[in-house]
């Protein structure tokens, strides 16, 4: 329904922009214009519909978010009409046809962004809001604690934390605090049906199967592992499951699939690298150029990040920090306003712009477009001994994006991206790659995430 709301609007304003244009002789143009012009001329219908659904895509505002709370999104609103405007302006330039009339882009981006802004606004009001619902959080350590802050950050979800049920694990972190724990797990049927519960949601305690894993990820040789699973592990499985004669198994710990499919994976990421190095050089000129007049210090940052296996390799990137950033510090992560980022740098970490130097990572094979990002070094052996299963990112070559950089945000932790990652690489083919892409285009037009 939104989707053709939006189309709508695009083809209103479009015809309203002739209409205009026909009856009103606006400022900066020859009087009115002739009606049969709208006859005369070539109308692109497809390219502006898809252009009008592609902006609103990339600039986010098919997000629940959006959908629910549209009036803090006005401004994206206008924007993906004005740059619906321009897709069309090249459209038209690229077809050169000279006789349509110019004064009608400006008049349809403005008439676009009208319409979309208050059938979004009327929208709103038709949908509605997620239906309140109560959440019980079965856990009190940190990944519950987790859960809870998510929950209160994002009150667009609709969701009311009731109260916690406790765990064997006793600690208890400070975001569970002033929650009721209301029971034991073996009560949650009876708390469910007591407090008028809607969803359940457990965050559980590390187990043995966690140092299991974690302790394969580190073999350099490993067998393949299968368990015999109970009946709540195969409907949260979700895999296809193997048999041991008339016995179900689910294969949770495997070789990262090689063959035919890493090739056309490579393949993609060769390709795509050399294409982009060639279109983007450039702007990467320009982007050396204002880094040497801005700032002393070499122009391209090298680097030592870990890689596939564990191998180190030096990754490039453009120079966003000050030279001697960490003479006094050592290595230190990124800060959301880190006061060691140049004033050019926050703009070229904005823009995703310091990452071109990357794609030639790409073409020699250190890097793939998608896949964990790599760490350095002396993270990597903090992360290992902290995470469990954190190793098992090393079975992929790391991406300039990966899953975790599209569903996580700036301050996500290292074991919430790892799983991310690990949902990647267990289930990667070059679909779930291009999906990838395209919500990393999403992240940059938005500026969300890290």
């Amino acid at each position: 329904m939104l989707a053709a709301g939006d189309l709508l609007a695009a083809v209103l304003a479009y015809l309203t922009a002739f209409i205009l244009r026909v009856v009103v002789p606006l400022p900066l143009t020859q009087g009115y214009l002739p009606a049969f012009r709208f006859s005369e001329v070539k109308h692109h219908w497809g390219e502006m519909l898809l252009a009008q659904l592609a902006m609103l895509y990339f600039l986010g505002l098919y997000e629940t978010r959006a959908v629910l709370s549209p009036r803090p999104h006005v401004a994206a609103l206008a924007a993906a009409a004005l740059l619906q405007s321009l897709v069309l302006i090249a459209v038209y330039f690229f077809h050169q046809d000279l006789m349509f009339p110019r004064s009608i882009f400006v008049v349809f981006a403005c008439v676009n962004a009208t319409f979309l802004i208050v059938w979004r606004l009327g929208c709103s009001a038709l949908l509605g809001g997620y239906p309140r619902r109560r959440v019980l959080v079965v856990g009190t350590n940190a990944a519950a604690g987790e859960v809870i802050e998510v929950i209160r950050g994002q009150q667009w979800l609709g969701l009311d934390v009731i109260g916690i049920v406790g765990s064997r694990n006793g600690t208890r972190p400070s975001a569970l605090e002033g929650i009721p724990v209301l029971g034991r797990r073996e009560d949650l049927p009876l708390l469910c049906d007591r407090h008028a519960i809607d969803e359940v949601i457990i965050a559980s305690d590390p187990s043995w199967q966690d140092e299991l894993l974690d302790a394969f990820s580190r073999a350099p040789l490993r067998a393949r592992i299968s368990v015999v699973p109970s009946p709540f592990e195969i409907l949260i499985g979700r895999r296809e499951t193997l048999r041991l004669h008339d016995i179900p198994l689910i294969e949770v710990l495997e070789d990262v699939p090689g063959g035919a499919g890493s090739i056309t994976k490579r393949l993609f990421d060769a390709g795509l690298a050399a294409l982009l190095l060639v279109v983007t050089a450039p702007v990467a000129a320009l982007v050396a150029l204002a880094v040497r007049l801005t700032s002393r210090g070499p122009v391209v940052f090298r680097q030592t990040r870990v890689g596939r296996n564990g191998q180190p390799f030096t990754i490039l990137k453009f120079r966003t920090m000050h030279e001697e950033a960490e003479a006094q510090t050592g290595p230190v992560l990124a800060s959301r306003n880190d006061p060691r980022v140049t004033l050019l740098g926050r703009l070229l970490r904005a823009t995703r712009l310091d990452e071109l130097p990357q794609l030639w990572n790409v073409l020699r094979g250190d890097m793939s477009f998608v896949g964990p990002r790599p760490e350095r070094p002396e993270f990597v052996s903090d992360y290992q001994r902290d995470i469990q299963g954190y190793a098992e990112r090393f079975r992929v070559r790391p991406g300039l994006t990966g899953y975790a950089q599209v569903n996580g945000e700036y301050h996500t932790s290292a074991s919430t991206k790892l799983k991310y990652d690990l949902a990647y690489i267990h289930n990667r083919s070059l679909w779930l790659d291009l999906r990838i892409l395209s919500e990393t285009m999403k992240v940059m037009l938005t500026r969300r995430g890290v």
